[in-house]
């Protein structure tokens, strides 16, 4: 089968909303990776700007110590693999959902599948769930929510 040029995305909710966590996702899944933005505004999606920062190191120092705001941080994979993109969903209830959109052969679910086992070890979590070019929601419920229907 080939690859369908759309990506699946797999989403894991883990409770560690922590820097040293975030670092060591990040270099597990996408060591070669860049920012894919140029500037963080906070919030997010607000008409007025209350902080800005200029990388994703100073907005995950901020989201930590603002454990109610939401936020999604993306980095490009800067490797050739099945995995492209990298992400960080903060909720609104200070946890973090961690994900990764990966290459699909979709029916064969394959590339998916194995990405998805890899981050609940990582994370160690079952909660979470593969979905296809749909970003998760900012919250701890919700995301359950989702987790509950499709399982």
């Amino acid at each position: 089968m080939e690859k369908r040029g759309y990506f699946a995305n797999c989403y894991v909710l883990t409770n560690t909303r922590t820097k040293e966590f975030i670092n060591s996702f990040l270099d597990k899944f996408v060591p070669l990776r860049s920012e894919t933005s140029d500037i963080y505004e906070v919030p997010l999606y607000a008409k007025e700007t209350k902080n800005t920062f200029e990388t994703s190191t100073e907005l995950i120092d901020y989201l930590i110590e603002n454990k109610h705001e939401i936020y999604t941080i993306y980095w490009a994979n800067n490797e050739s693999s099945d995995i492209r993109i990298a992400m960080c969903f903060f909720t609104d209830d200070d946890n973090l959902i961690v994900g990764i959109s990966c290459e699909t052969m979709y029916l064969n679910t394959s590339i998916e599948d194995k990405v998805f086992n890899d981050l609940k070890i990582f994370c160690n979590s079952d909660k979470g769930y593969i979905t296809y070019e749909q970003p998760t929601t900012h919250n701890t419920k919700e995301f359950l929510e989702i987790v509950k229907t499709i399982e």
